[in-house]
């Protein structure tokens, strides 16, 4: 089968979509199929032969990246009309608003089945895909989109984003195909964790990992109020925050360190920069427990990876969390916003044992969230569009 993939962007840029096109696309050669992912670099710096790894044909659509964050789009959607109008694929799969919305001004030249999905993250009342911070003129897209698009299928990645689709007003069939990650990737090892530590010069400090890009939806000042709540009782611990490549709102993130300032918690921060997608396996192995404070999520991925890591998770008690995590069972959640609430669990990774409650989180990583059931899951779907 040849499969078609068009998204904004592919690894090494680090985040939950990308980690997952990137095992998605791998996985889909590794069982056979021929696979071309369009995108476009983000930064011309990245690594060209690490960004070109792997088996998958990378083509570049120039534009892409304006498109998606200005929707400055006139060198895009020409690149993607000649790929469109020649492409031999079987299945064409397009990812997220922007993307899609362009694809749906080109609906007449796409032949085979059309497959999308839609992983931005939705806040009713404020956000569909975050260009303008105008809720209006973002639903009125959202809506041409719903009326233009017509796909044959909606593939989700949680029930979450089914929900959300089927609000936006989309009614063609759609099957969740839940996110999962390369869990052999992500690992315990003594030997990972020591190597990690030892490059920063850190020895026995209780490392609450944030693994999530600094934009404010992620809520990371709560975490730094939680660490300025316990930090007289627990000398010891500290956050780890993330600044991945071309992925961090700057101004948010210099917010976050006045903030920890105001505090007095600053010297409590370690910020890891430019960060890919191939460095947060050591990253989680190097740390201790994983916080993800997000006041909205579509899944989070994340969440798996500490679960595979066997690390104890802390999240918010969101839907799309509450898909991933069970509380007390395989992870604790908080409400969301509620920092005192976020300060006790954190106290408790701290101080109790939670050993049972991290085997239970691995194993069930390992049952519902690994790489080879998000590809199997696709190939199934296909199979079913192009069999008609």
């Amino acid at each position: 089968m040849r499969v078609l993939l068009i998204a904004e962007k592919y690894p090494p840029v680090v985040g939950g979509g990308e980690t997952h096109l990137h095992q998605l696309a791998e996985g889909l050669v590794a069982q056979g199929n021929d696979v071309v992912v369009l995108t476009e670099a983000v930064d011309p710096g990245l690594d060209s032969a690490g960004y070109r790894r792997g088996a998958v044909e990378v083509r570049e659509i120039a534009g892409l990246v304006a498109a998606c964050t200005r929707l400055d789009c006139k060198d895009a959607v020409e690149h993607l009309h000649q790929e469109l109008t020649t492409t031999d694929a079987d299945v064409v799969h397009v990812f997220n608003y922007v993307p899609a919305l362009l694809v749906s001004w080109l609906r007449t030249t796409v032949r085979q089945p059309l497959v999308v999905s839609l992983f931005e993250t939705f806040v009713p009342g404020g956000r569909v895909f975050d260009l303008w911070g105008d809720w209006d003129l973002e639903r009125a897209l959202q809506r041409g989109l719903v009326a233009n698009l017509r796909p044959d299928l909606h593939l989700c990645g949680s029930r979450a984003y089914e929900k959300w689709a089927r609000e936006a007003g989309f009614t063609e069939p759609a099957s969740v195909v839940e996110f999962g990650t390369d869990l052999a990737a992500f690992t315990a090892e003594t030997a990972h964790r020591d190597a990690w530590r030892g490059a920063r010069g850190l020895t026995d400090e209780f490392l609450f990992l944030i693994p999530a890009r600094p934009v404010p939806r992620k809520r990371i000042e709560d975490a730094i109020a939680a660490l300025a709540e316990i930090a007289g009782a627990h000398p010891r611990a500290r956050l780890v925050l993330t600044s991945p490549t071309g992925r961090t709102q700057a101004s948010y993130a210099a917010w976050l360190s006045e903030e920890a300032e105001r505090r007095g918690v600053s010297d409590r921060l370690r910020w890891e920069d430019g960060l890919s997608w191939r460095d947060m396996p050591a990253l989680y192995a190097g740390t201790d427990a994983v916080v993800l404070p997000s006041s909205h999520e579509g899944w989070g991925i994340a969440l798996t990876e500490g679960m595979a890591s066997r690390r104890p998770v802390i999240t918010t008690d969101v839907e799309a969390h509450q898909e991933v995590v069970t509380d007390e069972e395989t992870g604790l959640l908080y409400p969301a916003g509620d920092t005192a609430a976020l300060a006790q669990q954190m106290r408790r990774v701290l101080s109790d044992d939670l050993s049972g409650l991290v085997e239970r989180a691995h194993r069930e990583a390992h049952r519902r969230f690994s790489a080879e059931a998000v590809v199997d899951g696709h190939i199934a779907a296909y199979r079913s569009l192009v069999a008609r």
